[in-house]
């Protein structure tokens, strides 16, 4: 959870960085953070969900983000996940939530935490928020639960009529 308490302070920094240009009235930031580090007992979550709230957007995937660049992949909604869900929320050997990261790895033959083509599957986005709302997206409840709203937020700004 520190890790995500960190994301938070690095959040009000960039907003007291002039380079940034950060507007408190119409700006917020989005943290995106695991769930999975929520799984195993720790305490604080909701606080710490509260607090980003006030002033910015928590974005989280549980287990990792790596569902999320899952659900870019057309049809792995379907496919990969929906029966699947206990495999996802369940520790390898080494105690890591492993599952998405491993389907990741093998439909699109990349190590997602390394190799940076990755990021070609948001050009799937559309895709990606459409297979989310099939899943559970509400942040306040997805401990034991597949869950994502990254998809969610990204509808949202794209929705957003700019203020006048």
């Amino acid at each position: 959870m520190s890790f995500a308490k960190n994301l938070v302070a690095f959040a009000e920094k960039q907003k007291h960085n002039p380079e940034n240009e950060f507007d408190y009235e119409r700006d917020k930031i989005v943290i995106v953070f695991d769930g999975d580090i929520f799984e195993e007992k720790v305490q604080g979550y909701e606080e710490l969900i509260t607090r980003i709230e006030n002033t910015d957007i928590a974005g989280v995937t549980n287990p990792g983000f790596e569902l999320f660049l899952l659900l870019n992949i057309e049809g792995s909604y379907e496919g990969r996940i929906k029966g699947h869900e206990e495999g996802f929320l369940n520790v390898d050997e080494d105690g890591k939530y492993s599952y998405a990261y491993n389907v990741l790895r093998d439909l699109t033959g990349m190590n997602a935490k390394k190799n940076p083509e990755i990021g070609k599957l948001a050009d799937n986005v559309l895709i990606a928020i459409s297979q989310e709302k099939r899943i559970n997206q509400d942040i306040h409840d997805l401990k034991g639960k597949v869950s994502s709203n990254i998809g969610k937020i990204i509808e949202e700004i794209v929705n957003e009529k700019p203020s006048t």
